[in-house]
Formats: C-alpha cells, sequence, structure tokens
C-alpha cells in the first residue's frame, strides 16, 4: 500500500517557508538575468548607434573632402582659365602695340621721305654751298701759308748770320752724331773681346802696348820670367808625357818666332793638370 507522509505543522510551515525562499531566489535569479540580458541589448544598442554614428562621421568627413576636392578643382579651373584669358588680352595687346608701332614706323618713313624729296634741292644746295665754303677756306689758308712760309725763308736766306750759324750747328751736328757712333762702335769692341775671352787666354796670350801700359809690373815679370818646364809638376804616362811635350815645345818656338798658334782640345776629369799644361 501506498506510505502515507505525514507532515507536521512545523515542518511544514519550515517547507513553505523554504519554497518561498526558493521562489524569492527564482525570482531573483530570473530578474538578474533579465537586467543582465537587458544591459546586454542596451550595450549592442549603444554600439551599434556608435557604430553609425562612426560611419555617419566618416561618411560626413568624406563627403566633405569630395567637396574640398571639388571646391580645389574649381579653384584651379578658375585660375587656368584666369591665367589664360590674361595670357590672351596680352597677347592681343602685344600684337595691337606691334601693329600701331609698325603703322606709325611706316607713317615716319614715309614723312620723313616725302620731307627728304620736297628738301632734295635745299640740300643739295646747302652741300654745294658747304663745299664751296670749304674749298674758299682750304685755298685761304695755303695762300697764307704760302705767304709765311716765303717770307720767313726770304728773311732766313738775307740774314747772312743766320745762314751761317745754321750751317755751322748742322755741321757740329753732323761730326758729333758720326764721333759719338764710332766711339761707341770701337768702346763694344773692346768691351767684347776683354769680357769674350776666358781668363786663361787673356793671361797667356801675346803682350800688346795697351795691355803693358794697363799692367806694367805683370807685363815686366812675363818678359824676365825665365822658361820653364812645361811639364813640371805633372804626372803622366811616358807615351802622352812625350806628345804633350812635343805640343809645349812647338807652342814655345810659335810664340818665340811669333807665328800663328796650333788649337788643341784637351779633356779629362778635374785636377789632372790641363790648366797648368796651358799657362
Amino acid at each position: 500500500s501506498d506510505d502515507l507522509i505525514l507532515v507536521l505543522p512545523q515542518e511544514y510551515e519550515a517547507a513553505i517557508e523554504q519554497l518561498k525562499n526558493e521562489q524569492i531566489r527564482v525570482q531573483a535569479e530570473e530578474r538578474r538575468k533579465t537586467l543582465n540580458e537587458e544591459t546586454k541589448q542596451h550595450q549592442a544598442r549603444a554600439q551599434y548607434q556608435d557604430k553609425l554614428a562612426r560611419q555617419r562621421y566618416d561618411e560626413q568627413m568624406r563627403q566633405q573632402q569630395l567637396a574640398n576636392e571639388e571646391n580645389l578643382r574649381k579653384q584651379e579651373e578658375s585660375v587656368q582659365k584666369q591665367e589664360a584669358m590674361r595670357r590672351a588680352t596680352v597677347e592681343r595687346e602685344m600684337e595691337l602695340r606691334h601693329k600701331n608701332e609698325m603703322l606709325r614706323v611706316e607713317a615716319e618713313a614715309r614723312a620723313r621721305a616725302k620731307a627728304e624729296r620736297e628738301n632734295a634741292d635745299i640740300i643739295r644746295e646747302q652741300i654745294r654751298l658747304k663745299a664751296a665754303e670749304h674749298r674758299q677756306t682750304v685755298l685761304e689758308s695755303l695762300r697764307t701759308a704760302g705767304m709765311l712760309f716765303g717770307e720767313g725763308f726770304r728773311a732766313f736766306v738775307t740774314d747772312w748770320d743766320k745762314v751761317t750759324a745754321t750751317v755751322a750747328g748742322l755741321t757740329l751736328l753732323a761730326v758729333g752724331v758720326y764721333s759719338a757712333k764710332n766711339a761707341t762702335a770701337v768702346a763694344g769692341r773692346y768691351i767684347e773681346a776683354r769680357l769674350g775671352k776666358p781668363s786663361l787666354v787673356r793671361e797667356t796670350s801675346r803682350i800688346t802696348v795697351l795691355e803693358a801700359l794697363k799692367h806694367p809690373i805683370k807685363v815686366g815679370k812675363r818678359l824676365t820670367s825665365k822658361a820653364q818646364d812645361a811639364l813640371e809638376g805633372v804626372v803622366l804616362s811616358p807615351q802622352l808625357e812625350a806628345r804633350v811635350r812635343d805640343i809645349a815645345i812647338a807652342t814655345r818656338n810659335t810664340k818665340k818666332n811669333k807665328s800663328l798658334y796650333r788649337n788643341i782640345l784637351m779633356y779629362g776629369p778635374p785636377g789632372t793638370g790641363k790648366t797648368l799644361f796651358a799657362k
């Protein structure tokens, strides 16, 4: 048989109280879930509205950028049109100015040509008068110059003192120029002869009268000195010594007989006695 459950009044009240608490908890849980769901919906709605606001802002910015670009393009086109109009205006002004200038030049040329044609006779007459005046002036100048020159020459010829003084002055001038020229040539040749000769040639050359007058002591020593051995102090090989001694003897005899010297060329390193042998 079925079991009977006997519930005491206290336990019944406790069960009812527990059931009420459970209902309250369930209701609170349901309310919390509802609040959470509403919060989520509010957040989703806020996010969606924020997204829509951002999209609207981006769209507005894009439209604003497009509008700015369009305005900029229109401004550039306007500037280009204005520049083209200005350039066309300037070109037109230059063309008109050029035409006006050409017309002015042509008109001036025509007027000048007309005036020249009209004044051709006057100009030719002026040229003829100027030429006649110039010719008369030249003739008068030549006539005056001839008269002055003739009178001066006549006065000069009639005055014998002036003629004599002039002839004497010209003669002295010619003599002075000729003497200075010859003296300069002689001095130049002497200086060239003295400076052009090496010291060895000057010391071993024949004694001249001018050299005897300039250096009497040195010339006296050279005349009174005795002949020495030309190879004294020079060390040579036997063959070369014999050849050089023959040259020295021939040179001494040539100097004694006042004949023409022979030309020889000595070469070798420094300090071998070339200059000593030549002296």
